[in-house]
């Protein structure tokens, strides 16, 4: 019993509904009992049909991109943001567009403290991998300086430099090998790994401001 789920118990609670309903329906032959049973069975056909589960957990879409803010499951720990390439996140005016850091902010969803192991980000294209810090309190850390993470605690993880260190790379040569990437945390023993494909990346790059 202490394994179900949300959707589990949406379930039980349609199936109860819709049969006190249809009970009212049949002593009385009222509309609204009628009209409630109907929504109760319509909320078992989308708990069966529907995938409620998938949309719940957050899982991430077949295009790399999740559903919901965060990516999330039942067995993480960590919930993690969107890719993000440049802090900035814009290109400065006159200026093309360059690709310098990669980052991902991460959350303790936990109800206890999390210790971070391992980070990086992984090239799809030849695995090549950046190492990270740890962005926390406005400061940053190495991996091996940050102490235990209690609940509820944010952090963002931001890569080494992507070719030299105040200019980085441009955005079509960063495209030709970082189209597809991948983010691996490894924290309490256990290793969490992100995808994010060529759409996702794309879509992620910095935006040019005009002047």
């Amino acid at each position: 019993m202490a394994d179900w789920i949300f959707a589990d118990w949406i379930l039980v609670i349609a199936v109860t509904v819709t049969l006190l309903a249809v009970a009212a329906a049949i002593a009385r032959y009222r509309l609204t009992a009628i009209i409630v049973a109907l929504v109760g069975s319509g909320l078992i056909i989308f708990d069966r049909y529907g995938d409620f589960q998938e949309l719940w957990s957050g899982r991430q879409s077949d295009n790399g991109t999740a559903p919901t803010e965060l990516h999330r499951s039942h067995e993480s720990t960590v919930a993690w943001s969107r890719l993000f390439i440049n802090s900035a996140g814009v290109a400065e005016p006159g200026k093309p567009l360059s690709v310098s850091t990669l980052g991902i902010m991460g959350t303790n969803i936990s109800d206890r403290d999390i210790t971070l192991e391992d980070a990086y980000f992984i090239c799809g294209l030849d695995g090549t991998k950046l190492k990270v810090q740890i962005g926390r309190g406005g400061g940053r850390y190495k991996i091996r300086d940050v102490g235990p993470l209690p609940p509820g605690a944010v952090f963002f993880v931001v890569s080494d430099p992507l070719g030299p260190t105040k200019e980085g790379v441009s955005a079509s040569e960063f495209l030709e090998t970082w189209a597809t990437l991948s983010f691996v945390a490894k924290y309490n023993g256990t290793t969490q790994q992100l995808d994010f494909n060529r759409h996702t990346v794309e879509a992620s790059l910095p935006k040019a401001i005009n002047r």
